[in-house]
């Protein structure tokens, strides 16, 4: 059996990575101009460009135009 302080330190390190690997996403959606897509209270919640969050799913630029004509 692995020491307990081992396991918390293993865990410790985990928990790092996978925050940092979050912020890079982030900032690569973010980057891109695309919304980031995260589950949130059970319901997928959209984290647009620009900061915002909302439950509605964005609709692409170029559909919005092709539907306006």
């Amino acid at each position: 059996m692995v020491p307990r302080n081992k396991t918390d330190k293993i865990g410790l390190m985990a928990e790092k990575a996978f925050k940092e690997a979050v912020k890079k996403a982030i900032d690569q959606h973010r980057k891109m101009g695309v919304p980031a897509v995260y589950m949130q209270k059970g319901k997928l919640v959209y984290l647009m460009p620009d900061g915002r969050v909302t439950e509605k799913p964005p609709i692409h630029q170029k559909l919005k135009k092709a539907k306006n004509s």
